[in-house]
């Protein structure tokens, strides 16, 4: 999903910021999935039905590869919009399919906070309930963890100097 998309689709303003996995990470990641790939092709089976198998997961490996580059969080004016984890296998293939589907806005006043572990953001419904959303943050940048926190942050301080 491209920031203009982002804008059209929710309600949270221009965004200001994206929050993916770490470039490292990333990298490191890639040197994995190749290594991997070129091991894979160097002792593919002959036989016919291993090598679909092969392919298969060959296929599998360039996904994963590819999806590094998510977005996992885009930093609006108003809110996050952030990339919720599938719960279910049936839901991850789902995912794979349709990302763009598991994209949620949630507004900087309905948010509480983060888990210690980046696995989850909790906010609070407009009847007063609480709701979590499980999300894959653990492996992003410090920095980018700090600039989710600013941007709440900064949010928080506006408020309060208006009231």
């Amino acid at each position: 999903m491209k920031p203009n998309e982002v804008v059209e689709r929710f309600g949270g303003g221009k965004v200001t910021y994206e929050v993916s996995t770490h470039k490292g990470i990333k990298w490191i990641g890639r040197v994995i999935g190749l290594l991997l790939c070129v091991a894979l092709i160097k002792w593919m089976p002959s036989e016919i039905g291993s090598k679909v198998l092969f392919y298969m997961l060959l296929f599998s490996i360039f996904w994963w590869m590819h999806s590094l580059d998510e977005v996992l969080v885009y930093i609006c004016e108003h809110g996050f919009v952030v990339k919720r984890r599938p719960t279910t296998f049936r839901d991850y293939f789902y995912s794979i399919l349709h990302s763009d589907d598991y994209y949620v806005y949630v507004p900087f006043d309905r948010v509480v906070g983060f888990t210690e572990q980046w696995k989850e953001l909790q906010a609070v419904t407009p009847h007063g309930g609480i709701y979590v959303i499980p999300l894959d943050l653990q492996l992003v940048s410090y920095v980018d963890k700090m600039r989710m926190y600013e941007a709440l942050q900064d949010y928080r301080e506006d408020k309060s100097k208006e009231n």
